[in-house]
């Protein structure tokens, strides 16, 4: 069970309203008309739920009324001129009802959450039950809020709520925030002046911590057992204050700092806050269980990360990690990463009329490393992910040809860097710029201008002397464009030095770090580490660099991802663009609404996709279904013939074999290399692309020159060897005759990979000719040994054991966790099966444009299935059919329920052949038909070989697989079986009039006589042609090859 399906106070307090779900209370609550009040002062939430009446609500409209009366006070209070969206009015309506109950009797509290946990528990299985609910744990609530959903607001209502109910009730000591770090404390000083409630700064030297009734604000590091320079103890609070503590989640990280949390409040109260308490506890090892009995008895209200965004809130996102790091293709893919935050920049600052209701703040780029000390020896010199990063800057800007080069690649989608799909991950990141009609030049240009705040120069280091850990990056003596943010600023800035960069000191009296934020702020570029997933907010944050983070950062890259999907919105409405009707802007402008992240050897993939997960966001991750097949077993007793190598024939001990040129193209089709890298890239909205056409070269002599054949020769017998190919003979003369004709390979590499630049770059060519002859030896190896098996054919039964490709056992589905509809669908299908019988009825209505399955009474088993071409989210092993083979089916099933008298004597058997697994033709052009019909008649088999395909691309006139019909008659003549009779069939979905703008004079009749019939042109007969040509034509009838 997951653990927001635990939350048993959260479920306590959603039935209490007279709900199962959030998404039940909330679905009449969302509505922005609803945010405003009535002219008594009272909400239009209050007045929704108050008119939703239900038998299962245990709250009284007149209970309803007060507590909205309360919290529209409290808003008033803090003058904040707020309208509180659906979810942070629901958030403080569960804390009044729960203080309300709480102050009222604590007992009676106790009791009725020990009664709802007991029926509650009745769903979960014995090993993951909640504890009963002890008084002790009263007192302790925490909320469940994504990052971006204002937590700071709800906390300042929270205290005034608190303090209302309490009043006259609880002594409490003293008010007591707790933040992570030094910068979120300074943070909340300010919110907390902002909404008129006094708070201060812990300070050991204060007089306020002992007498003053504002809120103390201390770092979690400053808490501790004794009396310290820089720590208080945690008795000199005493035990009963008012506790609140932001990122709470920091309190699963160790024993010490929940016993001194614990200690605070054991006689007051405390109210937690944090976005990511799933993942915390999920990572807290021995104590998990513990934890999670804690925290899913404590959290009272969730509006976690997938509530958040499924309603539209905060940004889109894009998030690539390139998992190598060659100088060429980083420094390209970096590039990129300046060129997305440049568009964002240029939208922002070419499109400020057209976005300024939308409140997009200017774009700011966030450099991460693992740790910004973190030092590596590379090339005897040391580096860090600090260092990378400027060096890049350096590099981008003083090799200005090379950064034109880059940006035009970047631009015309060929990267070299690709999805798994084959598409340039570019494709479509760039809609606006395109519309610039800017070339490269002019690119890089702007791009120095609007980033770098320069036209030209060299980029200069700074360490600010007077700011503690600031470093701050210029061109030339142009304004400040970026600052680091780092521990020990000396350090790094000698490594720089060390690295060959410019580096400086200046006299500086404030910080640069905190004018980020600053509407006048020239500071487009922040680099940095952890700093940034903690104790700093900002609304600018557009795009990331993430270098080197591992799983053990993951906890605070999704701190920091939460920061930056952070979106004011339209009219501050928090949503994007995309979410609100009406309001969406258009598509190129959209980019000012989407977190980019570039990740380089960031190994935080999967720590962020296990946190999407577990926020049930969409996510590429899948579901898989186990669909089980129903057989018509009547086919065993027919003794269905088919195809095989003879008992005792073996290859390898009969053959000896040279590894030789040969232009068979059946195998050189085989041999394709593509040097375009693939990204790992997970989108928060679906993106489709044309696949555009890759670069093709072949290996000249200025590649191949020093290309050793000693080490070609070694590089292929130890393949060899590997591949227990012992009948191969490899020579160095055969060897090096391939190696100089080109029609043997395709290799797809960018252009600019084909300058011979350093001897690395040619030692890079002989790797590729590597790989190109490892991939031409396997095709032409088994092509050989396939082509001398097909003299040793005969016939054998088809048979369970001996044919398992074919006469699978289930379908393996795999979809997207998204899919909920489908999920439904393809459960109930399984269920079905399951039961040994198919309702056809059923069947259909399970069946849309996206996933069908369907029953052929022919085929040998069923159901078939079959998806559409577009559909992404389904995967299907064995493959599905595809649009062709599913047309055949269904015509062959319309063209025999039309015919049926005429076959009424005939056994008709079809079985899909598995491409690859089932029974193949390689001395043919490794072809695997798609289907083998059998027809028994008049004490004859006939078994036919049926492929439907499209011909576009193949010889009409000498096409292996077309010639097959030929080679078939050939095999059957050889066997000498007068009573099976073979035939092979391909079924066009290629119309004859295209084939004849490629062709001349190409006829139906043509055609017919070579056994390809046309699908599409002749739909209402080619079947009936099939038959005909398999049954009434003389089997002895020569096909013309002409």
């Amino acid at each position: 069970m997951k653990f927001n399906e635990k939350l048993v106070l959260n479920s306590y307090l959603l039935s209490l309203l007279g709900v199962d779900s959030f998404e039940e209370l909330a679905k009449d609550l969302k509505s922005s008309q609803l945010e405003e009040l009535d002219e008594s002062d009272n909400s239009l939430f209050y007045h929704q739920l108050s008119n939703n009446i239900s038998v299962k609500r245990k709250i009284s409209n007149d209970k309803l009324q007060m507590y909205d009366e309360n919290i529209v006070r409290h808003t008033k209070d803090i003058g904040r001129d707020i309208k509180w969206k659906y979810f942070q009015y629901l958030s403080l309506l569960f804390i009044e009802i729960y203080l309300d109950k709480y102050f009222e009797s604590k007992a009676q509290l106790l009791e009725d959450l020990n009664s709802y946990l007991r029926e509650f528990n009745t769903d979960i299985e014995s090993n993951e039950k909640l504890a009963r609910y002890d008084e002790t744990e009263l007192n302790k609530l925490a909320l469940y809020n994504a990052t971006g959903s204002g937590k700071t607001l709800l906390l300042h209502i929270n205290i005034l709520q608190f303090n209302h109910y309490a009043k006259g009730k609880i002594k409490i000591n003293k008010t007591v925030l707790i933040t992570p770090n030094e910068g979120l404390s300074n943070q909340h000083l300010d919110e907390f002046k902002a909404s008129n409630i006094e708070a201060e700064i812990f300070s050991k030297d204060s007089k306020g911590l002992f007498e003053s009734n504002a809120i103390e604000i201390i770092e979690i590091t400053k808490l501790g057992e004794e009396n310290g320079d820089k720590t208080v103890a945690v008795d000199s609070f005493e035990d009963n204050n008012l506790v609140f503590i932001d990122e709470g989640h920091r309190g699963s990280s160790g024993d010490k700092w929940k016993i001194n949390r614990d200690k605070l409040s054991e006689n007051g109260f405390a109210f937690e806050y944090s976005a990511t308490f799933a993942q915390a506890i999920n990572a807290a090892g021995t104590k998990k269980k513990e934890l999670e009995n804690e925290y899913t008895k404590a959290i009272i209200f969730d509006y976690s990360y997938k509530y958040f965004y499924n309603d539209g809130y905060g940004k889109d996102y894009s998030i690539l990690n390139l998992s190598e790091d060659s100088d060429e293709i980083k420094q390209t893919y970096l590039t990129a990463s300046l060129l997305s935050f440049y568009q964002q920049m240029k939208i922002y600052e070419s499109s400020k009329g057209m976005i300024k209701p939308y409140l997009i703040e200017k774009p700011l780029m966030v450099f991460v490393g693992s740790s910004v000390n973190a030092v590596r020896t590379e090339s005897k010199k040391q580096v860090s992910d600090v260092v990378d990063v400027l060096l890049f800057i350096d590099e981008f800007i003083k090799s200005k040809s090379e950064s034109i080069a880059n940006i035009d690649k970047i631009m015309s989608f060929d990267s070299g860097l690709q999805t798994t799909k084959g598409v340039d991950i570019f494709e479509n990141k760039f809609s606006f710029l395109e519309t610039t009609k800017l070339n490269a030049s002019q690119l890089f240009d702007d791009m120095l201008n609007l980033i770098f705040n320069a036209s030209n120069g060299t980029l200069h280091i700074e360490n600010l002397k007077g700011v503690d850990g600031e470093i701050a990056l210029r061109i030339g003596e142009n304004e400040y464009f970026g600052v680091i943010n780092v521990g020990d600023s000396d350090k790094l800035v000698k490594i720089c030095e060390a690295n060959g960069m410019s580096i400086a000191s200046r006299d500086f009296s404030s910080s640069l770090f905190k004018t980020i934020n600053d509407t006048t702020s020239n500071l487009n570029i922040l680099v940095g580490s952890k700093k940034f997933s903690e104790g700093w907010s900002s609304w600018r944050v557009s795009t990331m660099g993430l270098m080197n983070i591992g799983k053990k950062e993951g906890s605070q890259i999704i701190q920091l991802f939460g920061r930056g999907v952070r979106l004011k919105g339209y009219d501050f409405c928090l949503k994007r663009s995309r979410a609100i009707r009406g309001k969406e802007l258009e598509r190129k402008y959209q980019a000012v609404e989407t977190l980019n992240i570039f990740g380089l050897k960031a190994d935080y993939m999967k720590a962020f996709k296990d946190y999407l997960k577990d926020e049930g966001v969409p996510t590429d991750e899948r579901v898989e279904f186990i669909l089980p097949l129903i057989y018509d077993k009547s086919y065993k007793t027919q003794k269905l013939k088919v195809l095989d190598l003879k008992e005792g024939k073996d290859y390898k001990r009969e053959v000896k074999l040279d590894l030789e040129y040969s232009d068979i193209r059946g195998i050189s089709k085989k041999v394709v290399l593509s040097l375009y890298k693939q990204v790992d890239i997970l989108e928060s909205e679906s993106r489709t692309g044309n696949k555009y056409d890759l670069n093709s070269e072949i290996l000249q002599k200025e590649q191949l020159s020093f290309v050793s054949i000693d080490k070609l020769f070694f590089a292929l017998q130890q393949f060899k060897n590997e591949k227990n190919w012992s009948n191969l003979n490899i020579s160095k003369d055969d060897i090096n005759d391939l190696i100089n004709k080109s029609d043997w390979y395709q290799l797809f590499i960018p252009k600019d990979d084909m300058n011979v630049y350093s001897f690395k770059s040619l030692a890079n060519f002989e790797t590729i000719m590597i790989t190109l002859l490892k991939k031409y030896m396997k095709s032409f190896y088994e092509y050989k040994k396939s082509e001398w098996e097909g003299q040793f054919l005969e016939y054998r039964e088809l048979d369970e054991a001996k044919d398992t490709a074919n006469l699978i056992d289930n379908y393996t589905i795999t979809v997207e966790d998204k899919e909920t509809e489908l999920i439904d669908r393809l459960e109930a299908l399984r269920a079905m099966l399951e039961s040994g019988v198919i309702n056809d009825a059923e069947l259909h209505r399970l069946s849309k444009k996206d996933f069908k399955a369907f029953t052929f009474d022919k085929h040998l088993y069923n159901p078939l299935v079959f998806k559409d071409r577009g559909e992404t989210a389904l995967q299907i092993k064995p493959i599905e059919l595809n649009d062709g083979e599913k047309d055949f089916v269904e015509d062959l099933d319309s063209y025999l329920k039309r015919n049926s008298s005429t076959y009424e004597d005939t056994d008709i058997y079809l079985l899909r052949n598995q491409s690859k697994t089932g029974l193949g033709f390689f001395t043919e052009g490794n072809f695997y038909p798609d289907f083998i019909m059998w027809i028994k008649k008049d004490n004859k088999q006939y078994i036919s070989f049926i492929d439907p395909k499209g011909i576009r691309n193949l010889n009409p006139k000498n096409d292996p697989k077309i010639n097959l019909a030929i080679k078939i008659k050939e095999i059957e003549t050889q066997l000498g079986n007068a009573d099976i009779i073979l035939n092979s069939f391909i079924l066009s979905n290629t119309s004859l009039d295209l084939l004849n703008e490629q062709h001349t004079d190409l006829t139906y009749e043509f055609f017919e006589d070579k056994n390809v019939f046309f699908q599409k042109d002749r739909k209402s007969s080619y079947i009936g042609k099939m038959f005909n040509s398999v049954i009434e034509k003389s089997c002895t009838q020569p096909i013309t090859t002409s």
